[in-house]
């Protein structure tokens, strides 16, 4: 899945920039050669970096 259409950067190379160490939504974008553009993928970005990576997964845990 696509989180920066402008640049082409999916969520798993979103992933692997915060594994690396990025920081920011700019590290992130950086970390594959890119720059923001529009900014629509900032919030985004910024949520995946917060959430330690993988935003929008979730994990199904079975009721007992």
């Amino acid at each position: 899945m696509y989180v920066c259409n402008c640049n082409g950067v999916t969520r798993a190379e979103v992933d692997e920039a915060i594994s690396a160490g990025a920081q920011g939504p700019t590290d992130v974008l950086a970390h594959h050669g890119c720059e923001p553009c529009c900014g629509r993928c900032l919030p985004e970005i910024a949520e995946s970096i917060s959430c330690g990576g993988m935003a929008g997964t979730r994990s199904l845990v079975a009721a007992e």
